[in-house]
């Protein structure tokens, strides 16, 4: 099947977005105390990063412009699956070993949250470099465009001191990070026709 870049942005942003929903669903979840389990949200939020990361590749293939964008959503979503899937395979069974294993299982949840973070400081770069795009379109544009820039430029500072000193700004690098993830994918297909996903 042949797929043009702008399709394969298209699908990309529309998978950045599911993962952003089961974020989203995972706090209400964890705030409200809903009957869901954690890897079910966690399961269907690697696959749809997966998702986002094989088509920002395809977009890459297919020469789409603004490679930085795609190269950003395409190693963000390999992060955030390394991320996820730390999370499913490695912290129940490091929990279970109790004490002995707490060194053990904090070594493996900072590692968890540091490509956390990376992906985040990624999709930051993109929502700027598409917000600083979409400042020369049309004003419905502009205000998408703005927004995107300004916190994607929040999320590429507060994940890049997160990286370095791990979960202390957790909550603030996480907010900007979805946030800019969130404006990132609507920029990309706010775009629609213009060249910035062609």
């Amino acid at each position: 099947m042949d797929i043009s870049a702008r399709n394969a942005g298209q699908v990309a942003a529309i998978a950045l977005l599911f993962s952003v929903a089961t974020h989203a669903l995972y706090v209400i979840k964890s705030s409200a105390g809903l009957g869901i389990a954690s890897s079910a949200i966690w399961t269907v939020e690697a696959i749809a990063f997966a998702v986002m990361a094989l088509f920002a590749l395809v977009a890459l293939a297919r020469r789409a412009s603004a490679p930085v964008v795609w190269a950003s959503f395409a190693i963000g979503g390999v992060f955030n699956v390394i991320q996820t899937g730390m999370g499913l395979a490695m912290f129940g069974p490091l929990r279970a070993g109790g004490e002995a294993m707490a060194p053990a299982f904090q070594a493996v949840l900072a590692g968890a949250f540091f490509f956390y973070f990376a992906g985040k400081f990624l999709f930051g770069i993109a929502a700027t470099v598409l917000g600083l795009a979409l400042l020369k379109g049309p004003i419905a544009a502009r205000v998408i465009g703005g927004l995107a820039a300004l916190i994607g430029l929040a999320a590429i500072v507060l994940n890049g001191v997160a990286m370095a000193i791990g979960t202390q700004i957790g909550p603030w690098a996480g907010a900007a990070g979805v946030a800019a993830a969130l404006l990132a994918a609507l920029a990309v297909l706010t775009t629609g026709r213009q060249s910035i996903v062609a």
